[in-house]
């Protein structure tokens, strides 16, 4: 009854959801905009902080919010974790209390019910939600390797079927640690330790090691091969790895000069990565070469950044002016196609933002509980020319292709 209610309340928002499309984009080709659709105002939320989002793999309609009292390594209190339903923007399909901030989460990539979540105290816990008052919740504690700072983020890593399901967790602590989700308890491996690099020695001239520094503020696998990652570090430095070899990283990026706040694999270009700072800019990356194909400014720290789903070339950033910034690279490069506040009464930073993997839309989360989903209009999501009618396959190549001479352009 509550989503009937809500379908009849909501009903032109449902239409813009399905049918809005921008009429001025026709007249601005490299301009386009975010139509604002449902916001998600829960009562116990707005005194808290959208820390981290994420939409469900398996259901378009569905995605994760994390929430906790303010930035990570804030003041410790209540937080929580919820998840919502686009047909139902009133209240959420499951809310789970917790005794400290949830600072990140990512859904499951096969598994449609099952959330893993990092907390303020250094602990991560698994929840299958699958019920809506006593979820099955699975948590690290201080004898199973529980982290003594905040969480920054938590990444899960594909398995096959019949393995045990297996995530990694990065820490204010200086850890990153690999997690094996047994059926009662987790079992945890530490990858990296930046502590134990923090005074390094000299190396020798023939040597080719880079010593790790700072502790890491975020992490990313690359798609198509989870021994390779990335970890960001509160140095502004960006360290290319392996789960092979954790003594020493294999690559360093001189990346910013200030916390690196989120790292991004693109979608299609499997060598290409995004990193975002608080030192105001985005990096557009090449793996091992050293210097960015492309630099942008965005006028104010940098908290969050995601990739189009649909093209190599889009992605979307958010910053703490309460701004998110559209960029389309195989367009134009130096400036977005769109910028637009969130809120336009009140200042709201905000701290993180996640593209629909299904439907042109994205989330967009902050202080205060604010809690967005927009559509994007039809310039920000104009497929290529040669895309119509195509294939699966041929819209990937058409992507790499876009990619590649993104490349080589910024390269020449």
């Amino acid at each position: 009854m509550d989503r009937m209610l809500c379908y009849t309340l909501n009903n032109t928002i449902v239409k813009n959801f399905k049918y809005w499309e921008d009429g001025s984009d026709e007249f601005r080709p490299l301009e386009g905009s975010l139509l604002p659709l449902w916001k998600f105002n829960y009562d116990k939320s707005r005194s808290l902080v959208v820390s981290a989002l994420c939409w469900s793999p398996i259901y378009p309609d569905l995605f994760a919010a994390a929430y906790t009292t303010g930035d990570i390594g804030g003041p410790e209190g209540d937080g929580m974790l919820c998840l919502y339903t686009l047909k139902n923007p009133a209240t959420p399909e499951r809310a789970f209390c917790t005794p400290c901030g949830v600072t990140t989460l990512q859904f499951h990539p096969k598994l449609g019910s099952v959330v893993v979540a990092g907390w303020s105290d250094g602990a991560v816990a698994v929840y299958d939600a699958r019920s809506p008052t006593t979820p099955t919740v699975i948590s690290s504690t201080t004898m199973t390797g529980k982290h003594l700072l905040p969480v920054s983020q938590v990444c899960w890593i594909h398995t096959e079927p019949g393995e045990d399901l297996c995530f990694y967790s990065v820490s204010l602590d200086g850890r990153l640690t690999q997690w094996l989700v047994h059926a009662s308890a987790l079992v945890h491996t530490d990858v990296l330790d930046f502590n134990l690099h923090a005074q390094p020695t000299t190396p020798s001239p023939a040597s080719s090691k880079v010593t790790l520094e700072g502790v890491g503020t975020c992490v990313a696998f690359r798609p198509d091969d989870s021994s390779v990652f990335l970890v960001g570090c509160d140095t502004g430095a960006v360290f290319q790895c392996s789960t092979a070899a954790t003594t020493h990283a294999l690559t360093r990026y001189p990346a910013h000069s200030a916390p690196v706040r989120d790292l991004a694999w693109n979608t299609y270009h499997h060598k290409v990565f995004v990193s975002c700072s608080i030192d105001w800019t985005l990096k557009i990356w090449l793996q091992y070469h050293l210097s960015p194909l492309i630099v942008l400014d965005l006028g104010g720290p940098v908290a969050s950044v995601s990739w189009s789903p649909f093209s190599s070339s889009v992605f979307v950033a958010v910053t703490d002016e309460g701004r998110v910034h559209v960029y389309d690279l195989f367009l134009r490069k130096c400036r977005p196609l769109c910028v637009q506040n969130i809120v336009q009464r009140r200042r709201v930073a905000l701290t993180s933002v996640a593209f629909n993997p299904f439907f042109p839309m994205i989330l967009v989360g902050g202080e205060k509980g604010h809690l967005v989903s927009l559509k994007l209009s039809p310039n920000l999501r104009k497929p290529h020319k040669d895309a119509k009618g195509a294939d699966e396959q041929k819209i990937r190549d058409i992507e790499l292709c876009k990619m590649d001479r993104l490349i080589a352009i910024s390269r020449g």
